[in-house]
């Protein structure tokens, strides 16, 4: 039986919008093998049906290599979905690895990023997902994308901070302004060129400087009950900082410090929602598939 392990992934970082994301340690893992009719086990009510994303990606794959079967899959889902943690591009690219492993292991890294790109529209949690790590995407001229993993110094603790609540990405994406002044296009640049060297270097101070965003966080901010009081707590706690998580509503803390006991029951009732906190390294290898 094929298994495949697909990790979470936090977009933006801050001002990386749609271009910039880090692979995490919290996996969707996948048990799958070919079947005479599509079969999904262990899965919600409301995703057991033809449009489950892993069906939609499994598809596509196939379609891309010239066949057409069914599949058989066991989920075992960590990633909360609609939560901005990349669920869904967990689920897109353990369905097209899927039809790749099962057909003669035809398709590479570049492939399963390519073709779900495609699908998903950006490529901040679909690159991270499947080659694991900080990386950069961005769309050439010919319509490809190209994608770089930069590096994340160890000394960064990374620290989910998921409430109880949804948002779906069509609305945080419909909260947003339809153009950005000069001025704001300028900052963006500039602190998503800072924010990569800070997590390279280790460099706290840049970090706090840089991390500032004027493309999504200030709309988005208003959709997140709590998220001030959330912000104030863990910034004031460990010295670091925290942006949205993709399109929200989770949050992600980047610190040198872990939060505190006291400070972690304070964020747990915050906006009178319930917060679990997840203490997450970076996902190194990105997908990982076993048993092929």
């Amino acid at each position: 039986m094929l298994r495949i392990k697909a990790p979470a992934s936090s977009a933006n970082i801050g001002p990386g919008f749609d271009c910039l994301g880090i692979g995490l340690d919290v996996y969707n893992t996948y048990e799958v093998e070919p079947a005479d009719t599509d079969i999904l086990e262990n899965t919600e009510e409301r995703y057991n049906n033809r449009d489950n994303l892993f069906l939609q990606a499994y598809r596509a794959g196939c379609e891309a290599i010239g066949v057409h079967d069914h599949v058989r899959v066991r989920f075992d889902t960590q990633i909360p979905s609609t939560r901005g943690m990349g669920s869904s591009a967990a689920f897109l690219a353990a369905g097209v690895a899927a039809a790749g492993a099962l057909h003669g292991n035809v398709f590479t890294k570049d492939d399963i990023f390519q073709l779900i790109t495609r699908i998903e529209g950006h490529p901040d949690n679909t690159g991270p997902c499947v080659y694991g790590g900080l990386c950069a995407s961005l769309k050439t001229d010919s319509g490809r994308w190209l994608i770089r993993q930069l590096p994340v110094h160890e000394s960064w603790k990374f620290t989910l901070l998921v409430p109880d609540f949804e948002i779906s990405t069509r609305q945080a994406r419909q909260i947003l302004p339809a153009s950005y002044s000069r001025a704001d296009t300028a900052a963006s640049v500039a602190n998503a060129l800072m924010v990569t060297q800070a997590l390279r270097d280790g460099d706290a101070e840049l970090l706090q400087s840089a991390c500032r965003d004027v493309i999504h966080e200030p709309y988005r901010a208003a959709l997140i009950s709590g998220y001030e009081q959330v912000r104030a707590i863990a910034c004031e706690d460990t010295g670091g900082r925290l942006v949205i998580s993709g399109s929200g509503p989770a949050l992600l803390l980047i610190s040198k410090k872990e939060l505190s006991e006291s400070a972690g029951q304070k964020i747990k009732s915050a906006g009178g929602h319930t917060w679990q906190m997840i203490n997450a390294r970076t996902a190194q290898e990105g997908i990982i598939l076993e048993g092929i």
